[in-house]
């Protein structure tokens, strides 16, 4: 996290931003994050303590109850999945261990086309229709899937 003027870095810091679609468009406040997810102060703080989630930029000019956190786009979209899996009764600790997996290989979770399941048991990330890894469990095995419909497609053009 830096410590900046805000006024004269915000524009900067975007434009630095790799071009990641609507994810880093802005930056968004701490009172955004919350209202955006549902998390309360004091689970922003701790997220942002187990690093979970960070924000881009602290205004140390920040007084009178203005913002003085803000978070990319990304950050956001790491929260809201962080919420909607704690939602779905996994652990602090189980979410910081699958976001610590797809950061070790190397996947962000800004990407629109790509999905996470779970069983209840375990959280995967699915690639493609046909590729999946398990990212909590055992984060280099892959599941390979088999699609139906196009087997019933390949069945129907040869009938």
């Amino acid at each position: 996290m830096h410590e900046v003027d805000l006024p004269k870095m915000v524009g900067t810091v975007s434009q630095d931003l790799p071009e990641r679609g609507i994810a880093n468009k802005r930056l968004y406040t701490a009172p955004e994050l919350m209202r955006l997810t549902g998390m309360t102060r004091k689970q922003v703080t701790y997220w942002a303590k187990i690093g979970l989630i960070a924000p881009v930029l602290r205004d140390p000019n920040a007084d009178n109850g203005k913002p003085s956190l803000f978070y990319s786009g990304t950050e956001v979209v790491k929260a809201l999945i962080v919420c909607e899996l704690r939602r779905r009764g996994f652990s602090p600790r189980q979410v910081q261990q699958v976001a610590h997996n797809l950061q070790e290989q190397g996947i962000e979770l800004y990407a629109s086309e790509a999905y996470l399941l779970t069983d209840g048991y375990s959280i995967y990330y699915a690639y493609s229709d046909g590729e999946v890894v398990d990212v909590l469990k055992h984060h280099h095995q892959l599941l390979l899937l088999v699609p139906i419909h196009e087997q019933v497609a390949k069945l129907q053009k040869a009938a």
